[in-house]
């Protein structure tokens, strides 16, 4: 800030007046030689205080007003001896470069506070935008943070696809944003609404403009180089902040896309060879059928129960695909209600009576289980799988156990069979990720889409599936819901 001359003339006189009283008092006790010091100490306070300018004026009065009240004659500017001109000289060079000294002391530390205020504000917007994720986290940070550091509001002005700026609802002049930012200099542009000029800065990265920083506040309006090489820092920051979020962006579409093409070729890969192994014994059986030869009365009801066992693979395998397409792309949506566990293990078993065939299963439900609270039909879903899972791949004299119970609020509940078990090349979390089998070339038929299904159903319930392990061989698939308090039934009486 540049010092005007009321500011270095009034503080020069007072400091000199006060000195002058004081050193008037002194020398009732000192001699006139020990108190020449106390104006030069006078000159080092006013100019560690206003300035250099100030304290060369506080030395030139302070050496006038001593000879004009102390050198003898006193209340004249004759001296009675010319040594007084001596020691006169010599303290107003001693008081001026002594002044000068403490000036630009006092320059060099306010340049360091400044300097310290510059780099923690810095480092303040550089945490935040470190943090920042999203455009419009950008945005709250030079809304909050980098409006606050200037004393006013800073608003994040962006280019659309076409790359037009846009500036919502606040009043700065478009074409000008617009400007900046195609040119990537610096602009002041009129708020139409309020008549108000904003700070416009174009936000480079990478030699190229990203948006533009809209700021109007009361530190600006000053000349001051401090809040300006701050804007600038911070709008160098702003710039590389949103570089990187387009460029993590670009990142996480890429990684979407090789994500949906690895899917694509997995469903093709799984699907061309799981839909067409029951479409061609359908299809075979099916001419069987149709042949002219006359075909006995048992062979025929076997080809009919044969196809329709291949159709029921063939719709499980579709629902199935379809179902998780569905989950994934859309949610889970629950119809939690309060059940029994017994009916829904009962109408699990129901559907899957047809494909467990001769496998003997066994239902252990805790004594005194209260109700659980679940979407039924999708739970029962998870049921089916795991069986109609255990089915396909245990032999037809294989024993299946399940088992529920309830341990501090959490439902346990246990699939389990004594049959060759799950490979162990393969981990345990592996089984729940879509497409995953045991082996990927199999007459068994399905695609790995079951217990991805089951998993989904399950984490949508706030609940988890694992796969443990089983002493005495077989598979074990374990599930854990979270559970309320189940409501109190109330009995009917009896009229």
């Amino acid at each position: 800030m540049r010092a005007t001359p009321s500011r270095v003339l009034l503080p020069a006189l007072l400091v000199c007046g006060l000195t002058t009283r004081l050193a008037g008092w002194l020398l009732r006790v000192f001699d006139l030689a020990n108190v020449v010091i106390l104006f030069v100490f006078a000159v080092v306070l006013v100019a560690l205080r206003w300035g250099s300018a100030a304290g060369a004026l506080s030395a030139l009065l302070g050496v006038v007003s001593f000879d004009f009240f102390f050198v003898p004659p006193v209340y004249s500017f004759h001296l009675s001896d010319t040594q007084y001109l001596f020691t006169l000289v010599l303290t107003l060079v001693v008081a001026v470069v002594t002044g000068q000294l403490a000036a630009r002391l006092r320059e060099q530390t306010a340049s360091a506070q400044a300097g310290e205020r510059h780099a923690s504000a810095l480092a303040t917007v550089a945490g935040e935008l470190s943090a920042a994720h999203t455009t419009v986290q950008v945005g709250v940070v030079c809304a909050r943070t980098v409006g606050a550091l200037f004393g006013g509001e800073g608003v994040l002005l962006l280019p659309d696809r076409a790359g037009h700026i846009g500036v919502g609802a606040h009043g700065i002049d478009r074409e000008v944003a617009q400007w900046v930012h195609e040119r990537c200099r610096p602009a002041a542009a009129m708020d139409v609404l309020a008549g108000v000029p904003w700070h416009c800065l174009p936000l480079m990265a990478a030699h190229t403009s990203r948006g533009v920083l809209a700021l109007r506040g009361d530190r600006l309006s000053t000349a001051e180089i401090e809040p300006r090489s701050l804007l600038d820092a911070c709008a160098a920051l702003i710039g590389q902040a949103l570089d990187r979020i387009h460029f993590a962006d670009l990142a996480r579409e890429a990684e979407v896309r090789m994500q949906g093409e690895r899917l694509r070729h997995a469903l093709l890969a799984a699907v061309s060879h799981d839909l067409r192994t029951p479409l061609t014994a359908i299809r075979g059986m099916a001419e069987t059928l149709d042949s002219p030869r006359a075909l006995q009365a048992d062979v025929a009801a076997g080809v009919i129960r044969s196809i329709r066992q291949q159709a029921v693979a063939l719709h499980h395998l579709v629902t199935n695909l379809l179902d998780l397409a569905r989950m994934q792309d859309r949610g889970v949506h629950l119809q939690r209600d309060w059940h029994a566990l017994d009916e829904v293990i009962e109408a699990a078993l129901s559907g899957a009576m047809s494909s467990l065939g001769t496998r003997r299963v066994e239902v252990q439900v805790e004594a005194g289980l209260p109700l659980v609270e679940l979407d039924a039909c999708l739970f029962e879903r998870v049921l089916a799988n795991l069986l109609d899972n255990a089915a396909k791949y245990t032999p037809p004299d294989t024993r299946i156990w399940i088992s529920a119970g309830q341990r501090a609020g959490v439902l346990q509940l246990r699939v389990e069979d004594d049959g060759p078990g799950l490979p162990r090349e393969i981990p345990c979390e592996a089984w729940f990720t879509p497409f995953t089998r045991g082996a990927r070339e199999s007459p068994i038929s399905g695609a790995g889409l079951g217990l991805a299904l089951c998993h989904t159903i399950v984490e949508a319930h706030g609940g988890r599936i694992a796969v443990v392990p089983r002493a005495s061989g077989g598979a074990c698939f374990e599930l854990r819901l979270p559970q309320r308090a189940a409501p109190v039934v109330e009995k009917e009486g009896i009229a």
